[in-house]
C-alpha cells in the first residue's frame, strides 16, 4: 500500500513540475524567457503554462499513461521550440499559423541554411534528453476507469476550446493584462507574451473580419461616380504605348540606410548611377516585410492592396487569392497587353501557380521553363543573368504589335549566404569586418546582379520599341545577416530604436524607360502604390480602384504594415482611427472579398 501510494506521488511530482520545465526549455531555445528586455511578462508565465497542463491531461486521458503523455508533451515543446529558434535565427521574426500554409516552400529551400547548433541549443537538447531518461521512470495509469478518461478528454477539450482560447484572445485579457499586442512584431510580441500564448492569440487573424462601418453598396456607387466607374474598361492600345518589364529582384537592398559602413568596392554601382540619370524615377520602396514572405511584396505591388490591414505573417497568395482579382495584369490585358509572370524556381512556391492566374496572368513560366534553355546558375539557384536573358527572348518573341507586361521574380540572391562561394566571385569586403562572411557574401551577390541588370538595360536602350523597366528589391536580408554592420555602428538587433526598426523594410526602386520623361527622385513611396506609378510613366489611363489608389497615395504615400508616412513627412504607426486609412481598409476589404466582375 505504501509503495502504491509513493508511486502515485512520484506521479504528481512528474504532472506538476514537466510542463514547467518544458515550457522553461521551449522558451529558452528562442531566447532568455526572463532576461528583462525578453522576459515574459510575469502575468503570462501561468497562462502559458495552462496550455502545457491542460494539453498533457488531454494526452493522459488518451493513453491512460502518464509516461507516453509526457513523451509526447516533452516531443511538442522541444520541436516547437527548435523551430521557432531557428525561424527567428534566418528569418527574424517567430512561427505564426500562416507559416504551417507555407511548408511546401520552407522545404523547398531548408537545405540552404546553416543548422549547426550553438552552445545554448546544445545544452538544451542535453537537458531534453536528461529529461526524457528521467520520464522511464514515471508509471502512472488510469486502470480500467473508461468513464475517467471520458470525462477527462471532454473538459480538457471543452476547457481548451470554450474557456482558454476565448480568454487568451479576448480584449479584456489584452487591457488588463497589458499584453503586448502588437501584431506587425510577431517576434517582439512571442517574447514578451510566450509562445503559445502569442501563437494562439494570433489564430484568431486566420481570416479577415469585415470593417466596422463597410457598405458594399456605397463603395459600388462612389466607384462608379468618384472613381471613373466601377469596372476596369477595355481600351484599345497603339504603337506608343510602352511595354512594361518588372523585376522584383530577391533580397535586393541597400543596407547602407540603417548605417554606414565602407566595403572595398561599391556593391551597386550601376544601379546606384541609373537611380540619377533624368529618365529614371527612383527613390526608396517601404514594403512590409525583411528576410522572408517574398510574396507579400509582389501581392503589394501587384494589387494595390496593403499588409497593413491583413493579419502579420498572413500570406494572401495562399489565404486570401481565391478567386479572379483586380491587379496589374488584369487592368493592363483589359488594355491589349500580354501578361507573362516568370520565375527560375518552383512553380507550387507560396502558391503562385494559383494566384497568378487569378491576378489575371496569361502566362507563367517557372524553373522547369528555364531548365530547358542552358541556365546558368550562381550557388544552387538559376542566375539573375539567365533570368534577365529570358526577358529579353520573351520580348523578342512577342513582337511589337502587342505591347508586353512582363513581370519577374528572381532567385540567384535567395538566402542563406554562409558557406561554398567558389562558384562565383566574392569580390566584396566589409572595412572592419573579419571571419563573418554572410554579409560579404550577401554584397558579392548583389554585385553580380548590378553586372547582369547592367548588359540588360543595355539592349533595351539600344532598340526603338518604347519600353519602361521597373526594378526594387523585396525586402532586406534577414538580421542575423546585417548584424555585423550594425555593431561597426555600436547598434545591434535588440537596441535599435522603432525608427531604426523601420528603416529594416526599405528598399531600393527604379523606373526607367528608353523613352524621355520627368524622373522623379528621392521618392518614398510603398509597393502597393508603385504600380499606379509605373502606369503612370507608361502613359496608361487609370479608373475604379486605381483612381482611388490614386488618392490615397496623394494624402499618405507610404502605408505598409510597419507604419505610415503622410504627405507633409509625418512617420507614425498605422492608427486604426485614422479616417483616410479607414476608408482604405474598407475599400480593400471589397476588393479582395466581396465578389465582383473585372471587366465591363
Amino acid at each position: 500500500m505504501k509503495a502504491e501510494v509513493i508511486h502515485k506521488v512520484k506521479g504528481i511530482y512528474y504532472i506538476l513540475l514537466c510542463p514547467v520545465i518544458i515550457f522553461c526549455l521551449m522558451e529558452w531555445l528562442l531566447r532568455n524567457p526572463f532576461q528583462e528586455r525578453w522576459g515574459i511578462k510575469p502575468a503570462l508565465i501561468p497562462v502559458n503554462l495552462l496550455f502545457f497542463y491542460c494539453l498533457l491531461i488531454l494526452l493522459f486521458a488518451l493513453t491512460g499513461n502518464l509516461r507516453p503523455s509526457l513523451y509526447v508533451l516533452s516531443f511538442f515543446g522541444f520541436i516547437a521550440g527548435l523551430a521557432d529558434h531557428y525561424v527567428y535565427k534566418f528569418r527574424g521574426s517567430t512561427l505564426v499559423p500562416w507559416d504551417f500554409l507555407s511548408l511546401s516552400t520552407a522545404a523547398s529551400v531548408a537545405d540552404n541554411y546553416d543548422y549547426t547548433p550553438e552552445r545554448k541549443v546544445i545544452i538544451i537538447i542535453l537537458i531534453f534528453i536528461l529529461l526524457w531518461i528521467s520520464i522511464l521512470f514515471c508509471d502512472l495509469t488510469i486502470k480500467d476507469k473508461v468513464r475517467l478518461r471520458i470525462t477527462l478528454i471532454l473538459c480538457s477539450i471543452t476547457f481548451f476550446v470554450f474557456a482558454y482560447v476565448p480568454f487568451v484572445q479576448s480584449e479584456k485579457t489584452i487591457k488588463k493584462l497589458k499584453v503586448y499586442d502588437k501584431l506587425f512584431t510577431p517576434a517582439t510580441m512571442t517574447m514578451k507574451d510566450g509562445t503559445m500564448f502569442a501563437f494562439i492569440y494570433d489564430m484568431q487573424f486566420l481570416s479577415v473580419s469585415k470593417p466596422e462601418d463597410y457598405k458594399k453598396k456605397r463603395i459600388l456607387d462612389s466607384l462608379k461616380n468618384d472613381y471613373g466607374g466601377r469596372f476596369v474598361k477595355k481600351a484599345e492600345t497603339n504603337a506608343e504605348t510602352p511595354n512594361i518589364i518588372v523585376i522584383m529582384c530577391e533580397a535586393f537592398s541597400d543596407p547602407a540606410v540603417t548605417g554606414e559602413f565602407s566595403t572595398n568596392k561599391d556593391y551597386m554601382p550601376f544601379i546606384r548611377s541609373l537611380m540619377d540619370e533624368d529618365n529614371v524615377t527612383s527613390g526608396y520602396l517601404h514594403v512590409s516585410v525583411k528576410g522572408g514572405n517574398t510574396p507579400n511584396t509582389e501581392f503589394e505591388y501587384l494589387t494595390g492592396n496593403t499588409m497593413a490591414f491583413l493579419p502579420n505573417g498572413s500570406i494572401p497568395f495562399q489565404q486570401f487569392i481565391k478567386k479572379r482579382t483586380d491587379a496589374l495584369p488584369s487592368y493592363l490585358n483589359s488594355r491589349g497587353f500580354r501578361s507573362v509572370a516568370m520565375h527560375p524556381y518552383r512553380a507550387k512556391g507560396w502558391c503562385r501557380d494559383e494566384a497568378y492566374p487569378r491576378l489575371g496572368f496569361d502566362e507563367m513560366y517557372f524553373i522547369d521553363y528555364f531548365k530547358e534553355r542552358n541556365p546558368e546558375y550562381v550557388r544552387k539557384y538559376i542566375s539573375d543573368e539567365t533570368l534577365f536573358r529570358e526577358i529579353i527572348n520573351l520580348y523578342k518573341e512577342n513582337g511589337t504589335e502587342t505591347p508586353l507586361f512582363s513581370f519577374n521574380v528572381t532567385m540567384q540572391n535567395h538566402s542563406e549566404y554562409s558557406g561554398n562561394t567558389e562558384d562565383y566571385n566574392r569580390e566584396i569586403k566589409v572595412d572592419g569586418l573579419s571571419g563573418d562572411t554572410a554579409v560579404e557574401n550577401y554584397l558579392s551577390l548583389e554585385k553580380i546582379t548590378d553586372s547582369a541588370f547592367k548588359s540588360f538595360i543595355s539592349y533595351f536602350d539600344s532598340i526603338s520599341d518604347p519600353t519602361v523597366i521597373v526594378f526594387f528589391g523585396d525586402h532586406q536580408a534577414a538580421d542575423h545577416v546585417v548584424e555585423p554592420l550594425w555593431r561597426l555602428n555600436g547598434k545591434n538587433g535588440s537596441n535599435l530604436t522603432d525608427e531604426e526598426n523601420r528603416l529594416r523594410y526599405k528598399v531600393p526602386f527604379l523606373i526607367w524607360s528608353n523613352f524621355d520623361h520627368n524622373g522623379e527622385k528621392d521618392l518614398e513611396i510603398s509597393a502597393n502604390f508603385l504600380g499606379n506609378l509605373t502606369l503612370s510613366i507608361a502613359g496608361i489611363d487609370i479608373c475604379g480602384y486605381r483612381a482611388f489608389l490614386e488618392e490615397q497615395y496623394k494624402k499618405t504615400p507610404v502605408v505598409t504594415a510597419i507604419h505610415s508616412i503622410k504627405s507633409d513627412g509625418r512617420d507614425e504607426d498605422n492608427d486604426i482611427n485614422d479616417p483616410d486609412l479607414q476608408k482604405y481598409r474598407r475599400y480593400q476589404y471589397y476588393e479582395l472579398f466581396d465578389d465582383k466582375d473585372l471587366i465591363d
